[in-house]
């Protein structure tokens, strides 16, 4: 497995971070490469759904795992290869009003080495990451 982690604070509370990823609609406003994401049912482990990602082709995903205002992971299989990308975001208290925003994306192979190709690719899907929490900690910071 290969992984990258990025981690910040934000003065609002974890509810209130959680609504931007748990409010499909609004994750366009801080994910600028997202064409639409949709989720068949409630944002619960297990559920699935798809998301199509500017110059991507439609991919599906699953909720691997979410704890209401603690904990949201999904992981979405690359179409035609042996590689799935699974990010993390975890909400954590930090006192009263405040939240440590920790995003994690990680590229898995169901068989053979983690090569060159694969570390560049994820480098790749991980290059926004910091811009897109930054963005969420202005629209909730209070």
């Amino acid at each position: 497995m290969l992984e990258y982690t990025f981690k910040t604070e934000i003065k609002a509370p974890r509810e209130r971070v959680w609504e931007m990823y748990a409010d499909f609609s609004q994750r366009r406003l801080w994910e600028t490469d997202l064409e639409y994401i949709h989720l068949d049912g409630e944002l619960t482990t297990g559920a699935v759904g798809v998301m199509k990602l500017a110059g991507q082709p439609e991919m599906p995903y699953q909720i691997t795992l979410a704890v209401l205002f603690s904990a949201y992971w999904d992981r979405t299989e690359i179409p035609g290869t042996n590689t799935a990308i699974c990010f993390g975001h975890d909400f954590i208290a930090a006192g009263e009003d405040k939240t440590i925003l920790k995003i994690t994306a990680s590229l898995e192979k169901t068989d053979g080495e983690i090569r060159e190709d694969d570390i560049l690719l994820l480098k790749e899907i991980f290059s926004d990451t910091p811009q897109a929490v930054l963005a969420i900690k202005k629209m909730v910071e209070v």
